[in-house]
């Protein structure tokens, strides 16, 4: 059990990709450390189950995180009925092979809408005043993908670059009321809705060989997702975090 004790009691946040792996983790994290939490995903059944973890502070909406539109309102009803928010953390994403070869562009551009226009989108409302606190933060999920990216996923990693590319720009917009913007850049995470679409597309002696630390477990990218929501992350903006298991070392 972890020595590091976050409190987040009366704050609130809203996360995607809340059904599975991180952002589930992230969820359940924040819950017990006292926030209220908008689980935002596609799957109501995988929402309704994380909810029953703590009803009284897990809060969802089944929707598509590239619908800007039910977002927001999402947000707007959440914020009506608990206040205003202290911070977003968008995991959302889906991982796929794009080879050049058997090139699908529909997958394409949904790995980057879904996994960067959406996390802008949410940096957006995260920060609008009338949905915000002042000194926000948000984090959104890169990958080390944006820098050792594998044969095939060309469309993933220009995705996950573009995730880190944006984070000076939107830090030095959002900056003048104190708001933070960051990413973190996960390795190999076993039990991973994000990764379970590439099983046996991956050479797995090679994960382990590279991981030095060895392959990872939702819990340990969660905990420098909260340490970034929190007030001991007050002077960190605008930059991307490796939590990668020494992948890139």
């Amino acid at each position: 059990m972890s020595k590091v004790k976050f409190d987040f009691a009366g704050e609130n946040y809203v996360v995607t990709g809340a059904s599975s792996g991180m952002g589930r983790q992230v969820v359940l994290e924040l819950a017990e450390a006292g926030a209220n939490v908008l689980a935002i995903a596609r799957r109501e059944d995988k929402l309704l189950e994380l909810q029953a973890e703590c009803a009284e502070q897990i809060f969802v909406a089944p929707l598509d995180v590239c619908d800007g539109e039910k977002l927001e309102n999402a947000i707007k009803v959440f914020v009506e009925a608990h206040g205003k928010l202290s911070g977003g953390v968008h995991a959302a994403g889906i991982n796929n092979f794009t080879p050049l070869k058997t090139y699908d562009k529909k997958l394409a551009d949904d790995i980057m809408d879904i996994s960067f226009w959406a996390g802008v989108e949410l940096v957006r409302l995260v920060t609008k005043a009338k949905y915000a606190n002042k000194a926000t933060s948000t984090v959104l999920f890169s990958s080390v993908c944006a820098e050792s990216s594998e044969k095939g996923m060309f469309a993933y990693a220009a995705a996950k670059s573009a995730v880190n590319g944006c984070l000076g720009a939107l830090a030095k917009e959002i900056c003048h009321k104190g708001h933070r913007v960051n990413s973190v850049m996960p390795g190999w995470v076993e039990s991973s809705h994000m990764t379970s679409s590439l099983d046996g597309l991956i050479d797995q002696d090679f994960l382990k060989k590279n991981h030095l630390l060895g392959l990872a477990n939702p819990e340990d990218v969660s905990g420098m997702v909260l340490f970034l929501l929190s007030d001991r992350a007050r002077w960190i903006t605008g930059t991307s975090i490796a939590v990668d298991g020494g992948f890139l070392a």
